[in-house]
């Protein structure tokens, strides 16, 4: 063995562990990570991998989820889906919240703001992404594959292909998703298409 392989192998150990300053911090400007949360179950995986990264100290959080537009909410007349969507809101700002706590618990220091944006969800992640700017954009991706991915599309894989920035994708394993239908007498009443408020 080489007299200085302890020596290099202790660098490249060093190396990796900064992999993260390194890939995206250069002296003099601030890392900027936009999570992008779209349910409990991937906020918290986001939250996870986010809060397990070594950030340079003067890193940007911007916790963000996207909501469709009034016109596009569920309801016959204008107020059900202006009340829908004030429901909504209240949920995902709740939700933001929440994610942004859990993470500051695991990085005290870190500068995190949250925002809620409306449109079309690859769309406004990729403006907000260009606009702020974003160093990097982590977010959640549920894996289909085939023709599931097919029909349905992938946001993430959209995201990705057009992101302006690094890009994370967090998956979260099968055995953590809930799969599960359900029928008429699980929802509310409120909630059934035509029911009266």
């Amino acid at each position: 063995m080489a007299p200085n392989a302890p020596k290099i192998r202790e660098a490249l150990r060093n190396l990796w562990a900064k992999a993260d300053k390194i890939t995206l911090y250069r002296e003099g400007v601030i890392v900027k990570v936009l999570l992008a949360i779209s349910d409990k179950l991937f906020g918290d995986a986001i939250v996870r991998f986010a809060a397990s990264h070594n950030w340079p100290a003067d890193t940007e959080f911007k916790f963000v989820s996207i909501m469709a537009p009034i016109n596009l909410q569920p309801g016959k007349s204008i107020e059900e889906k202006k009340a829908f969507f004030d429901q909504e809101k209240t949920h995902v700002d709740k939700l933001l919240s929440q994610e942004k706590t859990a993470f500051l618990k695991e990085q005290p220091g870190a500068h995190a703001t949250c925002e809620v944006l409306i449109g079309h969800t690859a769309k406004e992640i990729l403006d907000c992404a260009q606009n702020w700017p974003a160093s990097m954009i982590v977010m959640g991706s549920h894996g289909r594959q085939g023709l599931e991915r097919a029909f349905l599309g992938s946001v993430s894989f959209y995201v990705a292909s057009h992101a302006p920035c690094s890009f994370s994708i967090v998956r979260v394993s099968q055995c953590d998703m809930l799969d599960f239908d359900l029928d008429e007498s699980d929802i509310p009443e409120e909630m059934k298409t035509g029911a009266e408020v």
